[in-house]
């Protein structure tokens, strides 16, 4: 099995902290290389976690590695998408081996990844090596019934009807009357309105909040179920029932989760640095991280000014082994 890459970076002279920044997904890379299928989730819905070990070349950069957070809230939320996904194909008479290489869930590391503002690296490039031209690797999308409410003029379009996303690891869901995709399936003065992109962990910590609505000793508010959220429309049964019976959830829900504390989630939902190292021109020490999903940034910072030109940094990657989270 080929398991072994050299990327090649060439930072251009505009002074100190230039900075640059690219996605890897690793089960993309080595199913092009190996012409065989690897994972970002397997089949039974377990996010796969990569250790990957790395060393970098060059003449004084910083360097950086983020992946999704390695907790059982990460593991948990992609199995249960890859539950409510099932589901959904289920319901329309599909069975999952007949999707395919398709068949699997494939998300993006986070919303940056998504939209392409952060590049991510395939076989393509030349800067890669060894340097294959992959087939293809779509990104998982979903498709759903949206609740049949009324917009502010009394009137129900067709868009209000139904939505389609695609899936990040992290970041808070994108929607569309913030970033319209194609095609554009908002309304403005429809209640549900449609996701571009849905974040797997934020939509996952938000689906079993079980404590009754109000307010903590602290005075904090106390969220109950999103008759809205993604996760719980996506899994429940397709029809304009659907938010419904999920509001009856939430004026019923009495029992609390015992851990039931402060409404920040963000340090589940966000990048976490796993790794750190500054290039030398006989190597970096030999960094080992592990990226759930296969799936990571790189960000890379020349610490050089003008007067010392552009900089190439390479780095050199080994996936060291490949297991269920």
């Amino acid at each position: 099995m080929h398991n072994y890459f050299q990327w090649k970076l060439t930072h251009a002279a505009s002074g100190s902290g230039a900075s640059k920044s690219n996605i890897f997904n690793m089960p993309k890379l080595m199913s092009s290389i190996n012409r065989k299928e690897f994972h970002n989730v397997d089949y039974s819905g377990n996010a796969q976690l990569y250790t990957i070990g790395l060393k970098l070349f060059g003449s004084n950069a910083d360097v950086e590695v983020y992946t999704a957070p390695n907790t059982y809230c990460t593991a948990r939320a992609v199995k249960d998408w890859h539950d409510a996904r099932v589901k959904m194909y289920r319901r329309a008479g599909i069975k999952m081996k007949e999707l395919g290489y398709g068949r699997s869930l494939r998300p993006y590391l986070n919303v940056n990844h998504e939209n392409g503002t952060t590049t991510e690296v395939d076989t393509e490039s030349s800067n890669l090596k060894p340097h294959f031209v992959g087939d293809e690797w779509t990104y998982s999308r979903a498709a759903v019934a949206t609740p049949a409410e009324n917009t502010n003029q009394g009137e129900m379009r067709i868009a209000d009807l139904v939505d389609s996303y695609s899936f990040t690891l992290c970041d808070a869901s994108v929607m569309e009357d913030v970033t319209a995709d194609d095609p554009d399936e908002s309304t403005s003065g429809s209640d549900q309105d449609s996701f571009v992109s849905v974040g797997m962990i934020d939509e996952w910590l938000d689906s079993f909040k079980k404590r009754a609505p109000g307010t903590d000793a602290g005075g904090l508010e106390i969220l109950g179920i999103d008759a809205d959220n993604a996760l719980l429309q996506l899994g429940s049964t397709q029809g304009p029932q659907i938010e419904e019976v999920l509001e009856l959830a939430e004026e019923m829900q009495k029992e609390g989760r015992p851990w039931q504390g402060l409404n920040t989630d963000g340090h589940y939902t966000s990048l976490n640095l796993q790794a750190y190292g500054r290039t030398l021109l006989n190597g970096s020490d030999y960094l080992v991280f592990q990226a759930p999903c296969g799936l990571f940034q790189l960000d890379t910072e020349n610490l050089f000014g003008d007067a010392n030109g552009a900089q190439i940094i390479s780095a050199t990657m080994k996936v060291l082994a490949i297991e269920d989270m």
